[in-house]
């Protein structure tokens, strides 16, 4: 099965967002998107989803306290 190559580019392109940006680290970004993709596209394997950015987290804020009085 072909991955696609948008896809995988796609991918690096979060990677190297998701790392601040660093220079000179295309060739690992870029394996490392066709190694998600390839995961991605097999269908022995889950579908990737996207973490939750701690802000988006639903529920309470702080954990419950019991009353100390």
């Amino acid at each position: 099965m072909s991955i696609n190559e948008e896809v995988i580019r796609k991918l690096a392109n979060q990677i190297w967002e998701a790392e601040g940006k660093p220079d000179g680290q295309a060739a690992a970004h870029w394996e490392r998107a066709k190694i998600l993709a390839s995961k991605a596209n097999s269908p022995d394997q889950a579908v990737l989803k996207r973490s939750i950015d701690p802000s988006e987290a639903s529920g309470p804020t702080e954990p419950f306290q019991p009353d100390q009085t």
